[in-house]
């Protein structure tokens, strides 16, 4: 560097003694030239000691001005060689005050300038450089300052000196190779690749201009031939530290972070600390994008992420805090942390750190936010979630993802119109096809890969608020477009199940999987319809492995929860109570019935155990009846069959039993078939008097969907007064209104019998006939995940007709809480009350009911 800093230096005499004398004696003999003889020799001696007086003190103050020109060069080398040595500040000090006694000692300037430059005291050098001609200053000086503006950000005057300076010593590289890096940084990038390109083919083996041209490609983020570049100085010149160095930093800028990180390990000195610290961040930051990619071995899908959370946690250990931008590299491994959590399901975790940054007042960015509002959402915490999705909207509104979670928040939180409106209009920003532009210009189109998706989430938000035909047909009109889809298969599937055709719904997730037999979703809906259909051995196996592979999965995990509550014990216990203006059907009627299901055993088999409980007052006094039955239950594809013992107390003991069948045909049609040996239905008056009836019952239903069901059911009943009552019964079912929290149907009701022995006790018209029309209102007025509270309101206005009689109206009506309080526990209770017709005479009845379900 010395060679760089002009020397100067004072040169002193060592022929004082005999200039002066010489002086002296030419002066004296001028003196004494026109005087006379006796006198010039008396004062040439007082002349020649005045002289020499006079020249000794001149003498004096030459030699103190040598001396002090001597100290100042003394001090100036020593500042110097300080410098070189790395002592800027002892040597800054020294400069300082040579300056500031010598300001117009151009040497001192210059070598100042150029110290502070080394020093990066750039504001102190930009206030020098005023001074500074770029015509007259020296090659080392303008560098210097060239130099401290392009650190300082001031482009325009470092341009300025090192054009100025390029110009003046054309023979420098450095400056022209200064002024490519001052356009890069001035984002001139293109301009300064040209200018790189042009000298490179004058100085082809210049390295320092093929690293600038790197750099200015790496601006331009042309990263493969800024790679190219750094190679070739590599093979002219292996021991290139700062072509290492940048070759380093592409491999990271183009994702190959484990690359770079190996590179960093064989030199660490290569980089600065912040730079490795850096690089180690990126290659955690990768792991963590890489983990978000679908794996092809499932049970392998968690090792990028597993990976990243290895890295992260390494960095965050290593980060030395001195090092500049320590905190923030800290901060973005937090951040990306959360995001690796969240793709491991750790959403607990996700949710405690990121409370833990909101606590210490971290500003946090986009992608760590949107981790954070999905684990929320996965933990059951809507109302934070949609706090967080909302504020991501603001900052990126048109975020798919961010968009989706919404959505899906908003349909846990119950609030239909604006999820439904959230996504008509993401669906319809959406178009079918795109532009893409090619390479020559033209222009084709190509299919928006986001289409299926907001079009399928759209049709399944109609499912989700129970709007199943409409939701049914917009995802059957997209299958048909693109069969091939299995995202829209899966959910085809899905909305055939919940229209209540579970075959259908079969069929379809086979057939997807017949494309891809590792779609886990279609797996999942294939495993639901085993359930659904009673194929438990094929539902066991599918949700065990299911849940083995997946227990993260919010769908298997349902799932699995289904099956587990399958196989556990179930109580169904109904507790009435009535109270009649009248008494032919009893009045202060009480009545106990419940069921006690053992666990399945044998995948298909269920023992019960029955037992009933009835009492009422009647003319001929009160009647209490009591049933115990024992049974077993067979449930498989299309058929469903129970077998019981009862035993009844009467007043009598007496032994009964029933087989019952329900055949299903196809996803419409199915056929009850009930046999009963002394038949529940028998009237407890009939029962005072000691009558009991056998029974059997065969019927046919149609259930077109879940908006629409039409049966007929035939009932013989053989009375042991040798009465037989034979019945016909048929009803109507449809949905007229349905809405996500309410639904009305409309239930039409006829029914006729006939007796062939009149004159009982017990109510027995030779013939009837009845009409009904019900309508039955239901709402939900709460949700929670799997608790809920609905409330139903029932009014029922009909004819009735009896033989020998005026016919008369029936009006009633029922209202009813229920209570889903788990997927375990259902209550339902309520009040009704009734005006029907009995013999020409109304009597009004007040019933209260209790029923519960529970699964334990």
């Amino acid at each position: 560097m010395r060679s760089q800093l002009e020397e100067t230096g004072l040169r002193g005499t060592k022929t004082l003694g005999q200039e002066t004398t010489g002086v002296i004696d030419r002066f004296v003999m001028l003196l004494m030239l026109r005087r006379p003889t006796s006198t010039r020799e008396d004062t040439l001696g007082t002349i020649k000691r005045l002289l020499l007086l006079t020249f000794a003190v001149a003498a004096l103050f030459s030699t103190l001005a040598v001396t002090t020109g001597w100290a100042q060069q003394a001090d100036h080398d020593k500042a110097i060689a300080m410098a070189r040595t790395g002592q800027t500040a002892q040597a800054l000090e020294i400069l300082a005050s040579l300056y500031t006694n010598h300001p117009d000692d151009k040497a001192v300037f210059y070598d100042y300038l150029t110290v502070l430059s080394w020093a990066g005291q750039d504001d102190r050098v930009a206030a020098l450089s005023t001074r500074l001609s770029p015509q007259t200053a020296p090659e080392y000086a303008l560098k210097a300052a060239a130099h401290s503006a392009r650190r300082r950000g001031d482009y325009i005057q470092a341009e300025y000196l090192y054009r100025a300076g390029a110009q003046r010593f054309p023979g420098d590289l450095d400056l022209p190779t200064g002024l490519i890096l001052t356009l890069v940084d001035a984002d001139c990038s293109q301009a300064a690749l040209e200018l790189a390109e042009k000298l490179e083919q004058q100085h082809p083996q210049e390295p320092s201009l093929q690293l600038a041209k790197g750099y200015a490609l790496e601006a331009r983020r042309e990263y493969f031939t800024a790679l190219q570049n750094y190679n070739r100085i590599l093979d002219r010149d292996p021991t290139n530290r700062t072509a290492q160095a940048r070759r380093i930093l592409v491999l990271d800028s183009l994702g190959a972070a484990d690359l770079a990180v190996d590179l960093t390990h064989r030199d660490p000195d290569l980089l600065s600390s912040s730079e490795r610290q850096r690089i180690l961040s990126n290659q955690a930051a990768l792991a963590v994008r890489w983990g978000n990619l679908p794996a092809t071995d499932e049970t392998r899908r968690f090792d990028w992420t597993d990976r990243a959370l290895v890295l992260l946690d390494r960095n965050r250990a290593e980060h030395d805090p001195a090092s500049p931008g320590a905190v923030n590299l800290d901060q973005r491994a937090r951040f990306d942390r959360l995001v690796a959590l969240r793709n491991r399901y750790e959403m607990q975790a996700v949710v405690s750190e990121y409370e833990s940054l909101v606590h210490e007042g971290a500003t946090i960015p986009a992608y760590a936010l949107s981790a954070a509002a999905d684990a929320y959402l996965y933990l059951q915490q809507p109302e934070q979630a949609v706090n967080l999705y909302h504020s991501l909207l603001t900052v990126q509104p048109d975020d798919l993802n961010t968009n989706l979670g919404l959505f899906y928040t908003l349909i846990e939180l119950e609030e239909f119109d604006a999820a439904y409106a959230l996504i008509d209009r993401l669906d319809q920003s959406q178009p079918i096809w795109l532009q893409a532009r090619q390479p020559d210009g033209s222009s084709r189109t190509r299919p928006n890969p986001d289409k299926p998706t907001t079009a399928t989430t759209a049709a399944m938000a109609r499912l989700y608020g129970d709007q199943n035909a409409e939701a049914e047909a917009r995802l059957s009109a997209w299958h048909e477009q693109a069969p091939a889809n299995l995202d829209i298969t899966r959910e085809l599937g899905n909305a055939y199940a919940a229209r209540g055709w579970p075959r259908l719904a079969q069929q379809t997730y086979e057939l997807g999987l017949r494309l891809d037999y590792r779609h886990r979703d279609l797996q999942v809906g294939l495993a639901q319809s085993y359930l659904d259909r009673r194929e438990y051995r094929l539902a066991e196996q599918s949700i065990n492995r299911l849940y083995a592979l997946y227990p993260e999965d919010i769908h298997v995990r349902r799932l699995h929860r289904q099956w587990q509550i399958h196989n556990l014990s179930e109580l169904r216990l109904t507790v009435g109570y009535t109270d009649s203006s009248g008494v032919t059907q009893g009045s202060q009627d009480m009545l106990v019935d419940g069921t006690l299901f053992s666990r399945p055993f044998n995948y298909n088999y269920r023992m019960f155990f029955s037992g009933r409980y009835a009492s009422a007052d009647f003319p001929e006094g009160d009647e209490t009846y009591r049933r115990y039955g024992v049974g077993i239950e067979y449930r498989r594809p299309d058929l469903e069959a129970a077998a019981e013992l009862t035993y009844n107390v009467d007043g009598g003991n007496e032994l009964g039993g029933r087989l019952s069948l329900l055949y299903e045909l196809d996803d419409h049609w199915s056929i009850p078939l009930n046999v009963e040996r002394f038949s529940r239905d028998t009237p407890l008056r009939a029962l005072k008097q000691e009558v009991t009836a056998d029974a059997a019952d065969i019927g046919i239903s149609y259930r077109a969907s879940e908006l629409s069901r039409v049966s007929l059911q035939a009932q013989v009943m053989d009375f042991s007064d040798g009465n037989v009552r034979r019945s016909l019964n048929g009803s109507l079912e449809q949905r007229l209104v349905t809405l996500p929290k309410y639904k009305l149907s409309g239930i039409v009701e006829v029914y006729t019998s006939a007796n062939s022995r009149a004159n009982t006790v017990y109510f027995n018209p030779d013939r009837d006939f009845s009409t009904a029309l019900t309508l039955d209102n239901l709402q939900r007025l709460y949700r929670r995940y799997d608790q809920s509270f609905s409330h139903r309101l029932s009014l029922t206005l009909g004819n009735y007709w009896q033989k020998s009689y005026d016919d008369d109206y029936l009006a009633g009506f029922a209202y009813e809480h229920i209570w889903e309080a788990t997927e375990r526990f259902t209550l339902v209770y309520g009040f009704s009350r009734f005006r029907r017709i009995y013999d020409g005479s109304p009597e009004y009845q007040n019933n209260y009911y209790t029923r519960i379900n529970w699964r334990f």
